[in-house]
C-alpha cells in the first residue's frame, strides 16, 4: 500500500471529519435541529389562555412550530375540552392564541 492509496478506514474517517450538522440531517432523513442564537422562529411561547367554561385564565406553552392551527386541550381547571386556536405569521411569531368550546 502507497502513501497515496488510504485504507477504506481511512477514507470513512476523512468522510466523517468533513461531515456538517445539515449533511448529517440529510444522512440520517432527520429533520433540522434548532440551535439557540441562530435568529431563527421561536419554538414556542408562554400564554395565558382562558377557559369558554368555567373563565378562568390559565398558563399554558404554545408549540410555534406548526405554525397556524386548531388543537383540542382540557382546561387545566375544570377539565372541560377547549379548542385552542394559533395564529403564527410567517415568520414564526404567535399574532394570536383564542379558545372555544368543543360541543
Amino acid at each position: 500500500m502507497g502513501s497515496a492509496t488510504k485504507s477504506p478506514l481511512e477514507v470513512l474517517k476523512a468522510r466523517i471529519a468533513d461531515l456538517d450538522a445539515r449533511a448529517v440531517d440529510e444522512m440520517y432523513g432527520l429533520e433540522p435541529v434548532y440551535e439557540p442564537g441562530e435568529g431563527g422562529a421561536a419554538l414556542g411561547e408562554f400564554v395565558e389562555l382562558q377557559c369558554p367554561w368555567c373563565g378562568e385564565v390559565y398558563g399554558a406553552h404554545v408549540d410555534l412550530t406548526d405554525r397556524s392551527r386548531v388543537y383540542i386541550e382540557d382546561c387545566q381547571v375544570c377539565c372541560q375540552p377547549i379548542e385552542v386556536t394559533l395564529e403564527v405569521s410567517d415568520a414564526g411569531e404567535l399574532l394570536q392564541a383564542s379558545t372555544s368550546r368543543v360541543e
